[in-house]
């Protein structure tokens, strides 16, 4: 199984990047990769809840949470994908006090697909740069809400 590690230095708290993350059903409202975004699940956001997601231009997944470690980490699986060049995939964000805010340790593995295999290189540079997007959006949009905090 193909993976990386992707890290970002965050100028905003823990709590502040967990409560983005934490906001599992609403991802679509922060990162640009994604069009739609829904939970398919009842209750509080915990290990077993899942969502659906429409991606940009085309694709889809659902998606569930598998380790779910508040203010430390969250374990996203993707157990199926439609129209996409990986049969399924996993997130794993590890975040953690650094400095005057949070280290993020995002590791992502993927298993291609028979369309993923035939194009190995450009699948791996493809997810390479949609998860190196999703980590930027998830700092951004961290900071954003952490200088809201700050200003109000």
């Amino acid at each position: 199984m193909p993976d990386f590690t992707i890290n970002r230095q965050i100028q905003a708290p823990v709590e502040k990047v967990w409560s983005v993350l934490n906001d599992f059903g609403n991802i679509a409202r922060w990162n640009p990769g994604v069009k739609r975004s829904a939970l398919t699940s009842d209750g509080p956001v915990s290990e077993g809840t899942t969502r659906h997601c429409d991606l940009a231009p085309l694709g889809g997944v659902e998606e569930r949470i598998d380790t779910y470690i508040p203010n430390e980490r969250m374990t996203v699986n993707l157990y199926e994908t439609y129209k996409l060049p990986i049969s399924g995939g996993v997130a794993d964000f590890n975040i953690a006090p650094h400095d005057s805010g949070t280290e993020l340790t995002l590791h992502y593995s993927y298993t291609p697909n028979l369309l993923g295999r035939v194009a190995k290189g450009s699948t791996d540079k493809q997810l390479r740069k949609g998860i190196g997007g999703l980590a930027d959006a998830l700092k951004e949009e961290s900071e954003k809400e952490s200088e809201r905090d700050n200003a109000g």
